[in-house]
């Protein structure tokens, strides 16, 4: 509660003509979150409907660590209201302990982005692109809200604790109706149109939150019904497998017949989420610390990435790899940035995202040996569109219109830096990620 009362308070700074005091303040409260949960070894407070406990605590720490960094960039004092909103909607989501106020937080969230979206779009594609988002996931969640308004019901409660000890199994139909809202939101292949279309269309620090935070409450969702409806997944488990599996070889196929930069960016994270989706329904716990890692370590990267994007586009006026070419010979340091978060993309070492994809290959290939052939071709392919994007735009004959390429900010070089420095470091704390 200090901490949501520490966010909300912190709306008046916005008097200040600037936001690098702003951010200064999330980043000190990213540090007093970790020594507090840290020092108190991740303590849960059952008996009150908010409570952290260690699936919620580093995503909490993420929204806060993106959020920080995304008020150093220029925008309007709307924007800003509106960030700060979904910082308060996150925070309370990967904190509540209730299925349906965390189903309502589940869909606030998209209010924000769906107003950042209408309001500072690029084209008028934008509304296309926010009714895609949002009916999309409302379709999605109205039947999951049916089923938990009948389970709630039938056994007078939605807390998690209560949940968990009920060791309850529900109508197979039921179970994956429910699930269907959360691969909407990660989105898996066939429920993923709308992630490039508002992606396109979003500003930088529209596509910073989504695909750094806002996909990840589909993965933290998904982890939970895990952890309660084990006994309806072991049913569906090789399905949910399957799927998640052909749908990141598909889509890995995809990304590398891009040419528009951000949309290679949207479509990568939509592969690491399916592999995301694959290794939690092994329902294994290297699965599920595997998972979690990955859902850091890509909204790390994946925000990184989509901000070095806009780099270029603001500079170039065009997202096309054919237009920005040969970067390399304008600013070598900017290139340097690119290969390593490019790196990232694809989970070399040392990023925290390695670790997580080892885990999760442990978990399928123990499942069944023959899963190695789809990974095979997914890491394979990851490192292909990775090395594409970074090779295309960084190499090659130099377009005449690069002259006007502006320098680049020692501000900007620190966003960059804040998305590269936890990703590469955290690898040596991985004792703070195990169960």
């Amino acid at each position: 509660m200090k901490f949501l009362l520490f966010m909300v308070f912190s709306f008046g700074l916005m008097n200040f003509s600037f936001g690098n005091l702003y951010m200064i303040c999330f980043l000190l409260m990213f540090f007093l979150i970790l020594n507090v949960n840290l020092i108190f070894n991740f303590w849960v407070e059952i008996y009150s409907i908010f409570s952290i406990d260690f699936y919620s605590f580093y995503l909490i720490l993420l929204s806060i660590w993106l959020i920080g960094i995304m008020l150093m960039i220029k925008m309007n004092k709307m924007m800003m209201i509106l960030i700060m909103s979904l910082l308060v909607i996150l925070f309370l989501s990967f904190s509540v302990f209730n299925f349906l106020l965390f189903y309502f937080l589940f869909e606030v969230s998209l209010i924000p982005i769906f107003l950042m979206i209408m309001f500072d779009g690029y084209t008028f594609e934008r509304i296309e692109a926010v009714m895609y988002m949002f009916f999309f996931t409302l379709i999605s969640s109205m039947p999951f809200l049916i089923i938990l308004l009948d389970f709630y019901q039938f056994f007078n409660t939605l807390m998690f604790y209560m949940l968990d000890y009920l060791k309850f199994k529900m109508w197979k139909v039921s179970f994956i109706i429910m699930m269907l809202v959360f691969f909407v939101k990660l989105p898996l292949f066939i429920f993923h149109i709308w992630l490039p279309k508002a992606h396109v269309e979003a500003p930088v620090y529209g596509s910073m939150i989504l695909a750094g935070v806002l996909l990840k409450l589909g993965g933290y969702g998904m982890l939970r019904m895990v952890q309660f409806f084990y006994l309806n997944l072991m049913e569906v488990m090789m399905y949910y497998i399957s799927i998640g599996l052909i749908s990141g070889v598909v889509l890995s196929f995809l990304c590398m017949i891009q040419i528009d930069m951000k949309m290679l960016v949207a479509y990568s994270s939509v592969v690491h989420m399916s592999m995301l989706v694959a290794s939690l329904s092994t329902m294994s716990k290297i699965g599920l610390v595997g998972s979690y890692l990955m859902m850091i370590g890509h909204g790390l990267c994946s925000s990184g990435l989509f901000y070095l994007v806009n780099l270029s586009y603001k500079r170039m006026g065009s997202r096309l790899m054919f237009m920005n070419k040969g970067l390399i010979n304008l600013n070598s340091t900017l290139s340097m940035w690119w290969f390593l978060m490019c790196m990232g993309n694809f989970s070399a070492p040392i990023s925290l995202s390695l670790l997580g994809e080892i885990f999760m290959l442990m978990s399928l290939i123990s499942l069944d040996l023959f899963l190695m052939i789809y990974l095979m071709i997914m890491c394979f392919l990851s490192v292909a569109y990775s090395l594409y994007l970074f090779s295309f735009t960084q190499h090659g004959n130099m377009n005449f219109m690069n002259f006007s390429f502006l320098s680049i900010s020692v501000k900007e070089f620190m966003i960059i830096f804040i998305h590269w420095f936890p990703l590469n470091t955290l690898i040596f704390g991985m004792n703070l990620f195990m169960i």
